[in-house]
């Protein structure tokens, strides 16, 4: 920059805020100024790539301000790759002069829309970025139908520039804190003609104002001090996570090490190709495409144990598999879902047949620290592997088919026998995939709606 150029004073916001970014590795920045939110979004990108590989989506729509920053002449972006498949790692382009920041433009469609927003996509790319410890920033419009899903899929939305919008409710929020105030303003001199006496009363009078400003300020402070000290647990539990994390002084939320680290651009099909697959894996891929099982229980649809807890998804089936402290939560699922030509391995917690009770185990597993932001996921349908199974003989059973590889779980009945599943499903023709792998190995699953409550 030239000694006469201009600093954008929103450059050097972002500059300001990009440490409350430190602990975040998925993120929302919006703003009702369109330009505000994306000098904003990367100047702070600019800083977290000095430690980090940083990516930058455009769901504003040809932003100057990214134009202005990209190499390559590809005219692909976001909207090429949500509505017609093409690779993220074509559109992810290097950002001019830096090693580690990459950006995703809006592409050849109009991407300030509800398909693209509220697309169950952006789920799934944050928790790549969760899995390896990168930073996804995602400059979007607070206005747009979807703006409330995308934030929730994200997982964060941090609020930029001077006017305020509303707010998704239930989303963390990362509030920018308060600008450092201006500098005093120089005394101004006394007139050089006010006499003697005028001058004494008033430089009395500016005493007795300090003092009893000082006192104030004093008892102020104290109050605060002590209702801040009573109120610290509470404040923290109000506060977004990563500043709550930073201020407690404790390790990351664990969200991020719950599967092994993968490459970020293995969130694609490009990378899937190149991945060592396991049995499973290629089962699933390889199988040709079958009809959708019939549902064995039609008549249970309005008491099915539908709602579970989204926890995470990984492009392979080793990367997805749960560590121990999750694997002993209660209904946990391992799904592999083909979604277009990619196939992914989508781990879901619970089951429930209220969204009370979903809602109730999320917040506990937020509070012990076992899941970040989270969401809730309607999957209806299971495989049924067995039924009538007794209580006692529950572990055995579900021991006995880990061993084989089978990821499977255990729902009470109202008999007080088990029926045990594997896999949630939000449809009868997700279920195809693993269905074929299942019987790649000799079982023969059944597909049902899910019914019973947790051990």
């Amino acid at each position: 920059m030239t000694s006469g150029a201009l600093v954008d004073p929103w450059d050097m916001e972002g500059r300001r805020l990009a440490p409350l970014l430190d602990n975040v590795c998925a993120v929302v920045v919006s703003s009702t100024d369109a330009s505000i939110a994306i000098t904003t979004a990367l100047s702070m990108a600019r800083v977290q790539g000095l430690r980090r590989r940083v990516a930058v989506a455009d769901l504003i729509g040809e932003s100057p301000a990214i134009e202005a920053v990209l190499t390559g002449d590809d005219p692909h972006g976001i909207a090429d790759s949500f509505l017609y498949g093409v690779s993220l790692n074509k559109i992810a382009r290097p950002m001019l002069d830096t090693d580690n920041v990459f950006l995703m433009p809006s592409g050849t469609e109009a991407v300030d829309h509800e398909a693209v927003y509220a697309n169950d996509r952006w789920r799934r790319l944050a928790a790549g970025f969760h899995q390896v410890g990168a930073l996804l920033i995602v400059v979007a419009k607070p206005s747009v139908l979807g703006f409330g899903e995308l934030c929730g899929f994200v997982g964060a939305l941090m609020p930029v520039g001077d006017t305020a919008f509303p707010t998704p409710p239930g989303i963390p929020l990362i509030a920018a804190p308060a600008p450092p105030p201006p500098p005093p303003a120089e005394p101004s001199e006394p007139p050089k003609r006010e006499s003697a006496r005028r001058a004494r009363e008033a430089a009395q009078h500016d005493s007795e104002r300090r003092r009893t400003r000082l006192i104030a300020a004093v008892l102020v402070v104290g109050a605060v001090a002590i209702g801040v000290g009573a109120m610290w647990p509470q404040l923290l539990e109000r506060l977004p996570s990563p500043v709550a994390t930073l201020l407690r002084g404790s390790s990351p939320d664990t969200t991020s090490l719950v599967v092994p680290p993968t490459a970020m651009d293995s969130t694609t099909v490009d990378s899937m190709r190149n991945a060592a697959a396991t049995s499973s894996d290629s089962a699933a891929r390889d199988s040709v495409a079958s009809a959708p099982l019939p549902i064995n229980n039609p008549g249970d649809s309005t008491s099915a144990a539908r709602f579970a807890v989204y926890f995470a998804t990984a492009n392979t089936r080793a990367a997805a598999m749960p560590e121990q402290r999750v694997r002993s939560l209660e209904a946990v699922a391992l799904s592999p879902v083909m979604e277009g030509n990619e196939l992914w391995f989508r781990l879901t917690v619970g089951a429930n047949s209220t969204r009370a009770g979903a809602d109730s185990l999320l917040a506990r597993l937020r509070t012990d620290k076992v899941i970040g932001s989270g969401s809730i996921v309607s999957v209806p349908f299971a495989l049924r592997l067995e039924t009538r199974v007794g209580a006692s003989i529950v572990a055995t059973r579900i021991a006995a088919l880990a061993s084989r590889g089978i990821l499977a779980y255990a729902l009470r009945q109202g008999d007080g026998s088990a029926s045990i599943y594997t896999g949630a499903f939000e449809s009868p023709a997700q279920a195809t995939a693993l269905a074929d792998s299942l019987r790649a190995v000799g079982v023969a699953p059944v597909l049902a709606f899910r019914t019973g409550r947790t051990f």
